[in-house]
């Protein structure tokens, strides 16, 4: 394989030239992203230009700009996702829901923990971001939590793998998303088996979290209302009604599903315009606030996940013009299938810990075209689900290090051992979703 060369006097070249493209860019990469700290997506976008200029494309303009926009679609999503999370978050829509659960099950645990985890999911789960997550419906229910009886520490390592868990489930999954749109892959018809690999892992991970609490003979119970602390109750005071509070993800909700009950009839209007809808239902009914101020805030979460994108797509655009992601592709191709489900339950997983959506790229397309032919919707889902595991990995491991922060855990590590099992559970799942991907997908619909 040749790589494409302005000036063969100083372009690299030669049988080994995409294979030492390849490792110089993870280099440079590396060295900007973890030693200089720089934000991850302008390191990607670094390191796309440096391959592409030691292959002899000095001003690789159109490839960086084209590159940047691969990813349109998931931008938008993200960003109108972040939009309608906001504006759950400011008119008290995500807090009301937590004391409404709260309140109804005060002295059922079991049932208490269960919701609590999807309610934590929900935002990764439209944003395709743990730290939306953690930082809106983790933070409220920190507080609920605690107040069962465990500690701190077990309380942030729910938080963050909740965030994980969201990224996983459906209806938006960033890194299936990724790793399809590199094989030309719809996303479609991921929602079911995403689903599965999600929701069960969830209430199977807060239980085990929870265990030393659960197992007393006298369960748990939440202390009452009145006897809260007075701020407390005071923001209880103002809550909004559970209709209000549900106005914007069920008009979400019902917007996803009209089309696929009624295809002939209703158009799918995509994920962005139904999280703006929704955004706007949910702005009518809830209290007032400053809704200019929200948007900007919203803008301002997201930037950081959008700039990983952009450079995502550069970095992969300047693979495929050197010729490195073929040559990596042709490496994996010839290795025995065994092999690549080993590589991929451990370097998948840890190369996120520079950034789950880079793995999704850098490794998960490769690795999903090592293995056409094994029900693709299946295996690119099993990859997503490694992938993103990227934010529990150290040295950023983002979703434990917000978690303690919110948690009120001074020392992350604590809340990183507690991820350590519910982490490897994740793994198993993904890697026997990758190794039954045939047989998987012959089951579902």
């Amino acid at each position: 394989m040749t790589t494409f060369v302005s000036n063969p006097m100083v372009a690299l070249t030669g049988n080994g030239a995409e294979a030492l493209t390849f490792v110089l860019m993870l280099a440079v990469f590396g060295v900007l992203a973890i030693a200089v700290r720089w934000p991850i997506g302008l390191a990607l976008l670094v390191s796309a230009i440096f391959g592409a200029v030691t292959n002899g494309d000095y001003f690789p303009l159109r490839h960086l700009v084209e590159g940047a926009f691969s990813y349109l679609d998931p931008i938008l999503v993200i960003a109108t996702a972040m939009i309608l999370m906001r504006a759950l978050a400011d008119g008290q829509a995500l807090d009301s829901l937590g004391w409404a659960v709260e309140d109804r099950f005060r002295t059922k645990p079991m049932l208490l923990l269960g919701l609590l985890m999807i309610i934590i999911m929900f935002p990764g789960m439209i944003t395709g971001s743990s730290t939306a997550s953690v930082l809106t419906t983790g933070a409220m229910a920190a507080s609920i939590i605690t107040r069962l009886g465990l500690s701190k520490e077990r309380t942030g390592a729910i938080i963050a793998m909740g965030g994980v868990l969201g990224m996983i489930a459906p209806p938006v999954n960033i890194p299936a998303m990724i790793i399809g749109g590199g094989v030309d892959l719809p996303y479609s018809g991921f929602g079911v088996p995403l689903a599965l690999a999600s929701f069960p892992t969830a209430l199977l991970i807060v239980y085990i979290l929870a265990w030393p609490v659960l197992r007393r003979k006298t369960k748990p119970a939440l202390p009452s209302e009145e006897n809260l602390p007075p701020t407390q109750i005071s923001n209880r005071s103002s809550r909004v009604t559970l209709w209000r509070a549900l106005t914007g993800p069920v008009v979400a909700g019902l917007l996803m599903l009209a089309p696929r009950l009624s295809p002939a009839h209703i158009p799918d209007p995509g994920l962005p315009l139904v999280f703006l809808l929704a955004a706007v239902a949910g702005i009518l009914v809830l209290p007032k606030f400053d809704v200019r101020a929200s948007m900007i805030r919203a803008m301002n979460e997201s930037l950081p996940v959008l700039g990983i994108l952009c450079g995502v797509g550069a970095f992969i655009q300047v693979l495929t013009l050197t010729g490195s992601r073929g040559w990596l592709v042709s490496l994996m191709t010839g290795a025995p299938t065994w092999a690549l489900f080993a590589a991929a339950a451990v370097s998948v997983p840890l190369f996120g810990a520079v950034s789950a959506f880079g793995s999704s790229s850098v490794l998960g397309v490769p690795f999903l075209l090592a293995l056409l032919g094994r029900n693709e919707i299946i295996t690119a889902a099993a990859l997503s689900v490694l992938a993103s595991l990227g934010d529990l990995m150290p040295p950023a491991a983002l979703a434990a290090t917000l978690s303690a922060q919110v948690a009120g855990v001074d020392d992350r590590r604590k809340v990183l051992r507690l991820c350590i099992v519910p982490a490897l559970l994740i793994v198993a799942v993904g890697l026997l979703m990758l190794i039954f991907a045939p047989q998987i997908g012959r089951l579902l619909p």
